[in-house]
This record gives C-alpha cells, sequence and structure tokens, in this order.
C-alpha cells in the first residue's frame, strides 16, 4: 500500500466508518492513553503527510462518529492533532448524517487522485485484513467524497458538538 502514498500528485481520501479498529501496533499506546491521556504521533504517518505536503498534494479524512465515543475514537482524536499539524485535513460526520446519503459505497476506502480506489477489508473486530484495488466507477466514489466534504465538520466544529 505505501506505493500509493508515494505516487499521488494532487489527493488522498479516506473514508472511515468503524467506529474501532483492531491495531496491534496500537494496543500499548491506546492502554497507556486511557491511563494518562498522553499520546505519542505515529512517526511514519506522520511522514507520509509531510512527503505529499513537500509534493503540493493534499492528504484528506473524513470520520464518521458515534456517539458516546468509544475508548478508541477518543484515542484517535487525540491523535489526530499531530496529523492535522503535519498537513492532514480531517473532518467528522456522524453516523445518522452519513446515512442520510444512502450511499452504496458503506465501506472504509482510500481515493487517489480520482483514478484508484483502494477498498479497505476487516473482519467483525475490527482487524484489517487486506484492500481491493478499484479502478472503474470513479464517479461514485469522487461524488461521495465531495458530498462528504461539504457536510463534514472540523475537529474545532466537533469539539463545539461535543459540549
Amino acid at each position: 500500500m505505501q506505493k500509493y502514498f508515494e505516487n499521488f500528485k494532487k489527493y488522498a481520501f479516506r473514508l472511515e466508518l468503524l467506529q474501532e479498529y483492531d491495531v496491534e501496533e496500537e494496543k500499548e499506546a491506546i492502554e497507556k492513553f486511557l491511563k494518562s491521556a498522553k499520546i505519542e504521533p505515529d512517526k511514519e504517518w506522520i511522514n507520509i503527510i509531510k512527503k505529499a505536503r513537500r509534493r503540493k498534494a493534499i492528504m484528506q479524512r473524513v470520520r464518521v462518529i458515534n456517539l458516546p465515543l468509544t475508548d478508541y475514537l477518543k484515542f484517535e482524536i487525540k491523535a489526530y492533532q499531530f496529523n492535522i499539524a503535519s498537513g492532514e485535513n480531517i473532518y467528522f460526520i456522524y453516523q445518522e448524517e452519513f446515512d442520510k446519503l444512502n450511499s452504496e459505497i458503506n465501506y472504509d476506502f482510500w481515493l487517489f487522485d480520482d483514478k484508484i480506489v483502494l477498498k479497505m477489508n476487516y473482519n467483525n473486530k475490527g482487524k484489517f485484513i487486506g484492500f481491493v484495488k478499484i479502478k472503474s466507477d470513479m464517479n461514485r466514489y469522487i461524488n461521495l467524497k465531495d458530498k462528504l466534504l461539504s457536510m463534514a465538520k472540523s475537529i474545532k466544529e466537533l469539539e463545539r458538538w461535543q459540549k
């Protein structure tokens, strides 16, 4: 998957739907966060973001959320501060709003430069099991991306929602 992040020219867009992911490499960090509210940046991901910014490419993400937030989402949202500071644009939308779109696309994906979609596959516990590359019917993904970006809120707006 690394080659897709190294080679996109204009943008990489991510839709995240699961409320919790089972990522082995994050388990210790999540436990630490739950005890201390402290978090370390994902240096590898930050490097990907910075490389994209250097070549004037945009990284965007829309995160679908439910309330109350899971511990995983609390951790993830806290970690996003480093991503945002490095140049990733991250937005949020409530599950109810996403559902109103009645989209046939109800799975996580990456969209690169309007040309390639990586459909992300997870098991029922949120463990990543691989991806499928899609190169057809791009307009469905582009249209969904555009709709989501027009509806979603920034992290600052999310903080206001939660007050």
